[in-house]
């Protein structure tokens, strides 16, 4: 059975990914509505004066096509030392961290870097680049670019010659330096079920060459029933 892609581009970009999600998926791709997968790894995080590797716990949910969450729990010997959430609904951007209140983001170059953070996040899974607001064009040797049309922001995928996702790329601003920077998130060559769900065994991100963060996935919910009000930060 063919992979049936509704995205805009010319027939080689498509059959690019055509082939990647072959190689996750094999000839029948999840349909997924909706998606929850959790991770644990570790995170580049200053403890005093050093920084240094800490044990890290995260979510990522999806409402397709739009609705996006990340959460991470920051742990050192045991006790929890940071915690975050960014969130999309569609229409608002809102993060939090720590105890603190969730806020609407309004800076407009805050905004446009969660936007391309999390689309790189959704782009990892492939089958959202195939919807009909995803614009895909060939720019390198087993090198396809991802735009999501709906909010103007393109991904790059790195292919290896197998047609396996190396590694998502897209320039962003960096909300820790506020500088704009390269948001990189590499994937192991070994992949495994999780759940029924093929997904990378492991995930490593990085500004620019300064690694960020590593995680595996270690269970993933396919289709969950998602309220809306998680992904404005109004409840769990």
């Amino acid at each position: 059975m063919p992979v049936l892609l509704l995205a805009q581009g010319d027939p080689t970009a498509k059959d690019m990914l055509r082939k990647a999600i072959q190689a996750r998926y094999g000839l029948r791709p999840p349909a997924l509505e909706s998606l929850q997968i959790q991770f644990k790894g570790r995170v580049r995080a200053k403890l005093g004066p050093i920084t240094t590797w800490v044990p890290v716990e995260a979510t990522a949910r999806f409402s397709f096509p739009q609705s996006m969450r990340w959460d991470f729990i920051v742990r050192a010997v045991g006790v929890q030392i940071g915690s975050g959430v960014e969130a999309f609904d569609g229409v608002t951007y809102r993060s939090a961290r720590g105890n603190k209140t969730a806020e609407a983001v309004e800076d407009a170059a805050m905004v446009s870097s969660l936007q391309r953070r999390l689309w790189a996040i959704a782009a990892v899974l492939l089958t959202p680049l195939g919807d009909h607001f995803v614009k895909l064009s060939v720019i390198g040797e087993n090198l396809l670019e991802a735009c999501n049309t709906q909010i103007d922001g393109a991904v790059n995928l790195h292919l290896r010659t197998d047609s396996i996702i190396d590694y998502v790329d897209v320039k962003c601003l960096n909300p820790d330096t506020e500088r704009e920077q390269v948001f990189t998130l590499r994937l192991s060559e070994e992949q495994a079920p999780i759940n029924d769900l093929m997904l990378p065994h492991k995930i490593s991100t990085f500004w620019d060459d300064e690694p960020y963060f590593e995680v595996e996935p270690v269970l993933a919910d396919s289709n969950p029933a998602i309220a809306e009000t998680v992904f404005t930060l109004e409840s769990e």
